[in-house]
């Protein structure tokens, strides 16, 4: 940005060439440039503006045991982006527990009464909407949200519903519908996919890692169902999208190296992984003071950037380069404890015709 204020007068700049150079660039960066003068200001605080500037990860969602629901920007300093709190819902959601993120939104779970609901929201724009129960919502189940404003306005949240641990049939709720749609599960015996397991929407389609050897997968409107197997068993294994691809990153433990991250290829036809990087243990370990790689949790894969995530045992989220191989601690949050990150990449599209 400066570079290119630099080439021309930016007095002779029209306001629309002006906003037109800033709609290219990441919205943090605009919210420093509001500092330059008053003029700015009222320009980068333009609604629209916003609702055109490409997003990327600005920080963590994350739950402390002394001070509740809390956000870290991605730089680890500075006020957050948004207010954890979620000021804008109603006071009987005040006890909600943020369940998963995508693409700025985010899935909620709240206790009301005897019951659990679900609703969800965007901090960036402070919509939100309670989803309508359904029988699923009782049991065991696992649930998870998909968005992607760049292909619509409308979300679809999933419900894996079990028997025990298994999957024996999968729920959607759409946004665009206002209900609930169901199929059993074609994934066939033994699917199991844990509750802490990362989902990606990708290509229109669900991604969820199983406790055996391979991602199952379902389309939006419940009729393709696969399994995509993977090189190792990926119960140690986090998924991720990055860059327009599907990143498996998995944990080994019993190998030289201790962990590798593999790229999925050709997705959609025939699919291959191809490994792409590996980090030793002294790797991990060494920049944290750690003895072990296991006191390591994948948390995230950078959308933009060869970068992953990962929380130590207290709750320290550090960044693993995979090109530098460098490691950098984000944040720490002693003397209190962190747990349950959720990466958050804001939104200011709008994504509801009414409600909230």
């Amino acid at each position: 940005m400066d570079m290119l204020l630099a080439a021309a007068d930016a007095s002779v700049l029209t306001e629309d060439l002006i906003v037109e150079i800033l709609s290219r660039l990441p919205y943090s960066s605009i919210c420093r440039f509001k500092c330059v003068s008053k003029s700015w200001l009222a320009l980068c605080s333009d609604p629209a503006l916003r609702r055109k500037s490409p997003q990327t990860l600005s920080g963590f969602f994350y739950r402390s045991n002394r001070r509740g629901r809390n956000f870290t920007n991605l730089s680890g300093r500075g006020r957050p982006m948004v207010d954890p709190s979620l000021p804008f819902l109603p006071s009987s959601c005040k006890t909600i527990q943020i369940i998963d993120s995508s693409n700025g939104l985010l899935l909620c779970g709240y206790a009301k009464k005897y019951e659990y609901e679900y609703l969800v929201c965007n901090p960036a724009t402070e919509k939100w909407a309670v989803l309508p129960e359904t029988n699923a919502m009782v049991g065991m189940h696992t649930a998870r949200l998909c968005f992607d404003p760049a292909a619509s306005s409308h979300f679809r949240v999933f419900l894996l519903v079990k028997d025990r641990l298994e999957v024996t049939g999968v729920k959607i709720y759409s946004s665009k519908t206002g209900a609930w749609t169901y199929r059993q599960s074609e994934w066939g015996d033994s699917c199991i996919v844990h509750d802490a397991a990362k989902s990606v929407f990708f290509n229109d389609t669900m991604h969820f890692t199983t406790s055996g050897s391979s991602v199952v997968t379902v389309d939006m409107e419940l009729s393709r169902w696969r399994r995509i197997p993977t090189p190792h068993p990926t119960n140690s294994s986090f998924i991720g999208l990055s860059r327009g691809r599907l990143y498996l990153v998995r944990c080994d433990y019993n190998n030289d190296y201790h962990l590798s991250v593999w790229v999925l290829e050709n997705c959609g036809g025939d699919e291959e992984w191809i490994l792409k990087h590996f980090v030793s243990k002294s790797e991990l370990c060494e920049p944290c003071h750690l003895n072990s790689p296991r006191s390591l949790a994948l948390t995230a894969i950078h959308p933009e950037r060869n970068l992953i995530f990962c929380t130590m045992e207290h709750g320290d989220i550090v960044s693993y380069d995979l090109d530098s191989r460098i490691m950098h601690t984000i944040f720490s949050p002693r003397p209190y404890k962190a747990f349950t990150y959720q990466p958050y990449i804001p939104c200011f599209s709008e994504w509801l015709s009414d409600g909230h």
